[in-house]
């Protein structure tokens, strides 16, 4: 029985239209070659559904045989190196783990403190490296002026965001501990770990690479804990590990997508159901009850290519998956 394609197909499009346009050439070029050629629909289609997300596939590629310019070129490749990158495919992960994120979960740990002023115990699921989890020692440049949180050193990673609306930026928050989770934690201390992250920048996103250098740097003066867990599963565990006076706040950016729904509606009534706050920055179609404040349902079709911030199941804002904008809707 031959293989259905086209759901892979326009997978691809829709990342050439929505994600890679505008942000990386060779990567909507690549794309739109693998939409249109049923030989690297077929190859991609040997793989599961989670290992089959442009990201990856174009990352082991590019790895491996660098980024074809035509789709012959794309075809010629796989059948070269089909199997070699293949077996990096399913040996790796797209652990982006993207420090410019940090804009928009800041302005979201910002809004909380609003109300609660206690020390953040801050626990990042899917923490990859932990670059996420170094909010409050980024310096920001939101709309061209330099915000900089008490504990980032003047020469600290920058992070540049354009923003749209008024969002709460209190560079005065504490975070006094922080922990991260991951299937699959990378080690920044190990070389070739470093390089599979720098790897998964698109090309031509040199801005990407530098902010990536840096904030790898500076997360190796910090010591926390990720942990090798599953994030459903050991949710709970996790959070007994906070220091019980502060303020425990549950974070994740460009995560739940990895897991089947059946998992992520289990994920979302554990979490409600813990003393916590939940902060996320996800793909819009997976959380079709959060509202905005006028209790307002989200619009996934109004927000192609954008992640959704939220906090406690309320809609803050949507944003750049890469963090370069975000576009605050929670008021003043």
């Amino acid at each position: 029985m031959a293989t259905d394609t086209k759901p892979i197909a326009d997978r691809y499009r829709i990342f050439a239209h929505f994600e890679a346009k505008g942000r990386s050439t060779a990567y909507e070029a690549l794309a739109g070659f693998f939409a249109d050629s049923e030989l690297c629909l077929h190859y991609v289609s040997q793989f599961p559904s989670d290992k089959q997300q442009p990201n990856l596939v174009f990352a082991a590629l590019r790895k491996i045989a660098g980024v074809p310019d035509s789709q012959a070129a794309a075809e010629a490749a796989l059948a070269t190196h089909g199997g070699e990158i293949a077996k990096l495919v399913l040996a790796r992960r797209t652990q982006t783990n993207e420090p410019a994120r940090c804009a928009a979960l800041f302005m979201a740990l910002s809004k909380l403190t609003e109300t609660d002023d206690r020390p953040i115990a801050l626990i990042e699921l899917g923490a990859s490296a932990g670059l996420c989890l170094l909010p409050d020692f980024y310096r920001y440049r939101l709309n061209g002026t330099e915000h900089r949180p008490q504990k980032a050193a003047r020469e600290a990673p920058l992070m540049s965001c354009d923003v749209t609306g008024k969002p709460a930026f209190n560079i005065g928050l504490t975070i006094g501990w922080r922990c991260g989770q991951d299937i699959h934690p990378i080690d920044i201390a190990d070389a070739s770990q470093r390089d599979w992250l720098e790897t998964l920048i698109w090309p031509g996103q040199d801005h990407r690479l530098a902010r990536l250098q840096s904030a790898m740097q500076e997360t190796q003066n910090h010591n926390f804990d990720i942990e090798a867990s599953d994030a459903v599963d050991g949710l709970e565990a996790l959070i007994d590990k906070a220091p019980p006076d502060m303020n425990v706040v549950v974070y994740h950016g460009a995560v739940m997508n990895y897991l089947p729904q059946a998992r992520v509606e289990e994920f979302v009534t554990k979490i409600r159901a813990l003393p916590v706050h939940w902060i996320s920055q996800e793909d819009p179609h997976l959380f079709a009850d959060f509202t905005d404040g006028q209790n307002n349902k989200i619009q996934p079709a109004d927000m192609l290519g954008r992640f959704a911030l939220a906090l406690d199941s309320q809609l803050l804002a949507h944003t750049h998956p890469h963090g370069d904008d975000v576009v605050w809707l929670a008021g003043d």
